[in-house]
């Protein structure tokens, strides 16, 4: 038994030694054979397109170093994001963006149905009649209440939850919030807008009807502020470490 051995530019683990037997092997027509540089190849009858079966796929080192490397790269990734306080959602992938236009975005689009725009203005309204009814309660904390209860569930809608609650589309959005699902996250839209511009009348009505008052001014603002900040073109896909769960990695 003659053994024999294919070295290649490949490191050494991924040498492949093949056992011949010339005796085993029958007399073979060379005439269609390329040319061998070895004279017991030619006896033996090893051909190149017959003896050696290599696997297309590549050999099980190669497979394995590139397994290897992908982990390495999410681990610092992982890595690079928890040592931060902020950081950028990836991009997606190819797979993911082509199943984000299999179908249309239910989640999203009904911020640009008829009468989307209105049930906001009577949320609010909604939200000051119940608070009014509440005995002993001047206007300035009804108010301070209506703004703080609307920021808070503008906030838990449209940049806190993330994902869409339908399956019908392989889940595209699962990183994604709803805020930067409206228009297909494109910025300043009409929708945009004018979910941009009701907090902040919101909050100058909450003001003038407070008549000012320092405490209750800043208690609106900073409500305010935690809702209009996220929607700001700067902090699109933006990511607060203390705030948000990490995102899943995409493979």
């Amino acid at each position: 038994m003659i053994p024999l051995t294919l070295r290649s530019s490949r490191p050494d683990s991924c040498k492949q030694t093949f056992a011949v037997t010339p005796s085993s092997i029958p007399a073979r027509d060379f005439s269609n054979t390329g040319k061998l540089s070895s004279t017991v190849l030619q006896r033996g009858g090893l051909t190149f397109a017959e003896g050696v079966n290599m696997d297309r796929s590549g050999p099980l080192c190669v497979k394995s170093a590139e397994i290897k490397m992908s982990a390495n790269d999410m681990e610092r990734r992982r890595r690079r994001r928890s040592s931060s306080l902020m950081y950028q959602e990836p991009p997606e992938s190819l797979e993911h963006q082509s199943d984000q236009k299999i179908n249309p975005n239910l989640n999203a689009q009904w911020v640009n149905a008829k009468g989307a725009w209105v049930i906001h203005i009577v949320l609010i309204l909604l939200l000051k009649i119940i608070y009014d009814i509440v005995p002993s309660m001047s206007q300035e904390t009804s108010w301070t209440l209506t703004n703080i209860s609307y920021m808070f569930g503008s906030y838990l809608m449209f940049h806190w939850v993330r994902g869409v609650p339908f399956e019908f589309n392989a889940g595209a959005y699962d990183n994604l919030n709803m805020w930067e699902q409206i228009d297909n996250g494109d910025q300043y839209t009409p929708a945009k807008k004018f979910l941009l511009a009701v907090p902040i009348c919101l909050f100058l009505v909450s003001t003038h009807y407070t008549h000012y008052d320092l405490t209750y001014f800043m208690i609106n603002f900073l409500a305010t502020l935690a809702v209009v900040v996220p929607k700001l073109p700067a902090l699109h896909r933006m990511r607060f470490a203390f705030f948000n769960y990490e995102p899943a990695d995409y493979r």
